[in-house]
C-alpha cells in the first residue's frame, strides 16, 4: 500500500513539474512571437508550446532515437515553412477570408506548429541528456531578451508597447524591466530543476520564491541598478574603463581631474548613445553658432607635449570648481551687458561627473533637490552669460583683459617651439583682407575657418606616439578628432599673439532641442575645442568645423525620450492623467483582465485534460 500511494504521489509530482516546464515553454514561445504576430498568434503560440513539450515528453519515453528527433524536427518545420508560403502566396485562402484574414491565418498557424515541434524536439533531447536543458534555457533568454533590445542605451521609454501604459499611470518603466527580468530568472531555475519527489520540488520552488521575495524588498532600499555611465568622454565623466590609446587600465582617468587630455590613436565611443544629462531651459535662447556649448573644464598650461589644467589660482576661474552644497557665484565670470545676457537652466545628471559644467559661462550655480533619486545622480541651477552678439561684432573687440598681469598673458600665448606654428600662423592671416590683416580676432577666425577646409575628421589616427601629438597631425596628414583640432587651433591663435586655450564639455545642435525646453546629451555630445578672450566678452567659442569626415555624423536622441526625461527631472507626472485618460484606462484593465482570464481558464484546461491522461 505504502509503495502504491509513493508511486502515486511520484506521478502527481511528475505530471505538475512536466505541466509547469510545459507552460514555461508556451509562454517563452508567446513572449518570443509577441513582438511579431497579432494576439492570436501569440495565444497559438503559447498552445504550441504547452502541446509540443508534453508530446516531447512522452516521445522521449519511446524508443526513437534523438536524432531521428532532430532530423524531423528540421524537416517539419521546412514543411510548416513550404505550408506558409504556398498560403499566403496563393489565391483560395484570401478569397475566403480576404488578404488581411488570409495573412493572420498563415501567421497563426505558423505560430502555432512552430512552437510545438520546437518544443517536443528541445523537450525530447531535455528529457534524456541533461546538457539539452541549454536550449530550453535558451528559448526563454532569447524571447525575453528580444524584448530588452529597444531598451538598450539608457532608452526608458521604450518599447513603446510596454512603457506607454506604465508611463501613462505615472509610473517608471525600469521596475517593469526589474519584473520581466525576476520572471525570466524563474523561468529558467524552473527549467533547471529536474527533482521528481514532491516534498523537494515544492521546497525547491519555496526557495527561489524567497530569493525573489528578498530582491523584491530589496530594491526599494538599495535603489534600482543605476543607469549606464556612457563611458568617460574625454575625461568628463568617471570611467576606468579608458586608457591611453584605448587601451583599459586601473586608475580613473577624469579630465580636469587628470590634469590633462589624452590624445588616442582609435577614440572608443563605447556607450556614446547613453543619457549623461538633460539640460531645462528656462527661457528660449538661440545660440550665434548654431550650438549648445556645455563648458566643463578648461586646459591652458602648456608642458611641453600638451596643454593641461592650469595649478594657478588667477588662471580659469571662471569654470564651477566643485558641487555646491549652496549657491555659490563663479569668479572671473563675464558681465553681462549688449554682449551676453543671462539665461537659467536646471541640469540634472545621469552619470557621475568629475566636475560640474554649465551652458558657456556660468554666473552662478546652486543646488537642488532631486525629484527621481533611481534616475538623477545630482540636480542643480545654473545661470549663465549667454552669448547674444553676433561674431561680426567682435572684430571691433580687443584680445585679452586690461586687468592681466604679464604672467598671464604669457601662460595664454605660450606655443611649442616649434617654428612650423608660427610661420603656419603667418600664412594663414596673410590670405586676410588689408582692412583685417592686423585684426587679431580676425586672424583667429582665419585659423578656425583654415583648419576647417584642411583638416579630416576620424576617430582613428596615428599621432598619439608622437613627441608632439599636435605637430604630427597639422604638419602630417591632417586627421584627427576634437583634441587635435583644438590644440592645432590654440596652438596657430597662440602664435599669432592671441590668447587661446582649450575647453571640453558638451556641443550638441540646436536643431536637437526639436522645439522643446529640454537637451539630452550623451556620451557622443562629449567635445573639445578652442577658445579666445576678448574684452568685453569673456572666453568665446570659436570652433573647427571639418568639412571632411571619415565617420559618419552621429543620430540625434530620441524626441520622446528627450521629452520623458525632461519631465522626470522637473519632478512632474511625464504624462498626467486627465478625464479624457480614465476611459481609455478602464478600456486597458478590462481587456487585460479577460486576456488573463483567457489565459488562466486555457491553463486550468489543459491541466485538467494532462492529469486525466495520466490517472
Amino acid at each position: 500500500m505504502t509503495a502504491a500511494v509513493q508511486r502515486s504521489s511520484l506521478g502527481v509530482a511528475g505530471a505538475i513539474a512536466e505541466l509547469g516546464r510545459a507552460t514555461i515553454h508556451g509562454l517563452g514561445w508567446s513572449v518570443l512571437v509577441a513582438t511579431m504576430a497579432p494576439s492570436g498568434s501569440v495565444l497559438a503560440a503559447f498552445l504550441g508550446g504547452l502541446g509540443g513539450c508534453l508530446i516531447g515528453a512522452k516521445v522521449a519515453r519511446t524508443r526513437v532515437r534523438t536524432s531521428a528527433v532532430v532530423v524531423g524536427a528540421v524537416l517539419l518545420i521546412a514543411l510548416v515553412s513550404g505550408l506558409r508560403a504556398s498560403l499566403t502566396h496563393g489565391s483560395m485562402l484570401a478569397a475566403m477570408l480576404g488578404p488581411v484574414g488570409a495573412l493572420r491565418f498563415a501567421g497563426t498557424l505558423t505560430a502555432l506548429l512552430v512552437a510545438a515541434v520546437g518544443s517536443a524536439a528541445m523537450r525530447v533531447g531535455s528529457r534524456r541528456r541533461a546538457i539539452f536543458a541549454v536550449l530550453e534555457l535558451l528559448l526563454v533568454a532569447v524571447a525575453f531578451a528580444q524584448l530588452f533590445v529597444p531598451h538598450r542605451h539608457g532608452a526608458i521609454n521604450r518599447p513603446f508597447y510596454l512603457t506607454d501604459w506604465i508611463i501613462a499611470l505615472g509610473w517608471d518603466p525600469t521596475w517593469l524591466f526589474l519584473f520581466m527580468g525576476g520572471t525570466a530568472t524563474v523561468f529558467g531555475l524552473v527549467l533547471l530543476l529536474r527533482e521528481q519527489r514532491f516534498g523537494r520540488a515544492v521546497i525547491n520552488l519555496g526557495v527561489i520564491a524567497l530569493l525573489l521575495a528578498v530582491i523584491v524588498v530589496a530594491t526599494p532600499m538599495i535603489g534600482m541598478p543605476p543607469p549606464p555611465d556612457g563611458g568617460g568622454g574625454l575625461g568628463l565623466r568617471s570611467d576606468k574603463s579608458e586608457g591611453k590609446d584605448g587601451e583599459s587600465e586601473k586608475q580613473d582617468r577624469g579630465g580636469p581631474a587628470a590634469s590633462e587630455l589624452e590624445f588616442r590613436n582609435k577614440y572608443n565611443t563605447g556607450g556614446s548613445r547613453v543619457p549623461v544629462a538633460v539640460v531645462l531651459f528656462h527661457d528660449d535662447y538661440s545660440p550665434p553658432s548654431g550650438v549648445y556649448y556645455f563648458r566643463q573644464g578648461a586646459f591652458s598650461q602648456y608642458n611641453g607635449r600638451k596643454l593641461v589644467v592650469s595649478g594657478r589660482q588667477d588662471i580659469d576661474n571662471d569654470l564651477i570648481p566643485y558641487f555646491p552644497t549652496r549657491r555659490i557665484e563663479i569668479e572671473n565670470a563675464p558681465p553681462t551687458n549688449d554682449n551676453r545676457g543671462p539665461l537659467e537652466t536646471t541640469i540634472a545628471l545621469m552619470a557621475d561627473h568629475t566636475q560640474p559644467f554649465a551652458l558657456e559661462a556660468p554666473l552662478e550655480v546652486e543646488p537642488l533637490d532631486n525629484p527621481s533619486p533611481n534616475r538623477f545622480r545630482r540636480v542643480y541651477r545654473a545661470t549663465s552669460a549667454v552669448l547674444t552678439a553676433d561674431y561680426i561684432s567682435m572684430l571691433d573687440g580687443h584680445v585679452g583683459s586690461p586687468g592681466w598681469s604679464k604672467e598671464q598673458w604669457t601662460h595664454y600665448t605660450e606655443v611649442p617651439p616649434d617654428t612650423r606654428y608660427a610661420e603656419l600662423g603667418a600664412e594663414i592671416s596673410a590670405a586676410l583682407p588689408d582692412e583685417l590683416e592686423n585684426n587679431p580676432i580676425a586672424k583667429a577666425f582665419a585659423v578656425t575657418g583654415w583648419l576647417g577646409r584642411e583638416g579630416i575628421y576620424s576617430l582613428k589616427n596615428d599621432h598619439s606616439g608622437a613627441n608632439d601629438p599636435t605637430a604630427s597631425f597639422l604638419f602630417g596628414d591632417r586627421t584627427g578628432y576634437c583634441v587635435h583640432f583644438s590644440h592645432a587651433a590654440t596652438y596657430l591663435m597662440r602664435s599669432l599673439g592671441v590668447p587661446a586655450r582649450v575647453a571640453t564639455g558638451y556641443a550638441v545642435s540646436e536643431a536637437a532641442r526639436q522645439g522643446g525646453s529640454s537637451l539630452l546629451l550623451s556620451g557622443a555630445a562629449s567635445h573639445a575645442w578652442p577658445e579666445i578672450y576678448i574684452d568685453g566678452y569673456g572666453w568665446v567659442v570659436l570652433d573647427v568645423y571639418p568639412e571632411r569626415a571619415l565617420d559618419p555624423p552621429e543620430q540625434p536622441m530620441d524626441a520622446d525620450l528627450q521629452r520623458l526625461l525632461g519631465e522626470l527631472a522637473r519632478g512632474a507626472s511625464p504624462l498626467p492623467l486627465s478625464a479624457t485618460d480614465l476611459p481609455k484606462l478602464k478600456e486597458l484593465a478590462r481587456r487585460m483582465t479577460l486576456t488573463a482570464g483567457t489565459w488562466l481558464l486555457s491553463l486550468l484546461a489543459c491541466l485538467v485534460m494532462f492529469l486525466y491522461s495520466v490517472k
